[in-house]
């Protein structure tokens, strides 16, 4: 005999659970971001942009945060755009959940609308990854300069 209570139950908890899961990951809960000088897979100059829920006080935030790389210098950012896909071959995201565990972004896609005199990023970013989910929003990183010898 069916049980109309425990099915509403259940589909009310399984409607919660993929509205949290969802709203996870909304470009708004990632209003922390920070830019900086990295190298690219064959030791080339890149940019590593990184968008955090908490303010970024060093180039490892706090968990959660997103790790994107983009394989250019930063004076070819400004106008770009790059596709993001894991295995891809001009820019990458990562999704920190802790320290030690993180998942590959599958698709995505960043695009830089300037580069500020002080360095500062402006663009946006739409990236989706396996378990955690999408973000897509704006960000403006601030840059944080460290000497980076590649190669």
């Amino acid at each position: 005999m069916p049980r109309p209570h425990l099915t509403v139950a259940v589909a009310a908890l399984a409607l919660t659970a993929a509205c949290l899961a969802d709203a996870a990951l909304r470009s708004g809960d990632f209003p922390h971001a920070a830019a900086t000088r990295a190298c690219g897979p064959t030791d080339r100059p890149a940019v590593a942009i990184y968008l955090a829920t908490v303010p970024i006080e060093s180039l490892a935030p706090r968990p959660p945060y997103i790790h994107i790389t983009v394989w250019q210098s930063l004076e070819h950012l400004p106008g770009g755009s790059w596709r993001i896909a894991a295995g891809g071959t001009t820019a990458a995201a990562w999704y920190y959940s802790a320290s030690n565990d993180f998942e590959v972004a599958t698709v995505g896609h960043l695009m830089v609308s300037s580069v500020l005199p002080d360095s500062s990023i402006q663009g946006s970013v739409d990236v989706t990854f396996p378990a955690a989910g999408r973000v897509s929003g704006a960000f403006r990183s601030r840059w944080n300069s460290r000497a980076l010898l590649c190669g």
